[in-house]
């Protein structure tokens, strides 16, 4: 079971604080469905990451003073963020971004007609062409390949789930085990792409498409 962050007091959360801590705030955020992020979350504190947290105490339905988005320990406890303390690399670690420095820019789950579900499947982390992608956790590669949709791309096992690496210029792994924040590819816009970005997916192992899930990690 994860070791969750204490609450660490709401003058914590002001300008210019940075901490791994508010980016696993975020990820939470948008676990719940309440993130107002463009780009994120990141590690500084921001309108957004106020915005945000403020929608999760409107959905606990908490009023004035108490719904302002600065962190309170009800709301916060509540919320069950993660610890930050964990490692960046090793098998059993974990990385905050599938590319690192890139926050998400299309959500999973945001409606539109131009996804073949009705909905986006997965998260997408717009970088250059050949920016570096990373495993997030420990694991091994168990498929890869090219897909009319998704382009170039590979599916890192872990944890009982596959996540899926698409629109890749490069892959740099094929197959065998990973280390968390190891290289596995570089961004691309192989495949249905309207521009270089990773779009990252997760589903049940073995699952097909339209079995997604939130990509969290």
């Amino acid at each position: 079971m994860a070791t969750l962050a204490p609450f660490p007091g709401a003058k914590f959360f002001h300008k210019g604080q940075r901490s791994p801590l508010i980016t696993a705030m975020g990820k939470r955020l948008m676990d719940e469905g309440c993130g107002k992020y463009k780009a994120g979350p990141d590690r500084e504190w921001s309108e957004a990451d106020q915005q945000s947290y403020a929608a999760w105490q409107h959905k606990l339905d908490l009023k004035g003073a108490d719904a302002n988005g600065i962190p309170g320990k009800m709301s916060w406890d509540r919320l069950r963020v993660p610890s930050a303390g964990r490692p960046a690399g090793g098998g059993g670690g974990r990385v905050a971004s599938p590319v690192p420095g890139v926050g998400v820019a299309t959500p999973y789950r945001r409606k539109g007609p131009h996804w073949s579900l009705g909905y986006h499947t997965g998260a997408d982390y717009p970088a250059p062409q050949g920016k570096t992608c990373v495993a997030v956790r420990g694991g091994s590669i168990a498929r890869s390949g090219r897909d009319p949709s998704f382009g170039n791309y590979l599916v890192l096992r872990t944890g009982g789930f596959d996540y899926w690496y698409c629109h890749l210029s490069k892959r740099t792994v094929d197959g065998g085990a990973v280390k968390a924040g190891q290289k596995v590819g570089e961004v691309g816009s192989t495949g249905n792409s309207t521009g270089p970005h990773l779009h990252f997916e997760k589903r049940p192992a073995g699952g097909g498409f339209g079995s997604d899930v939130n990509p969290n990690w």
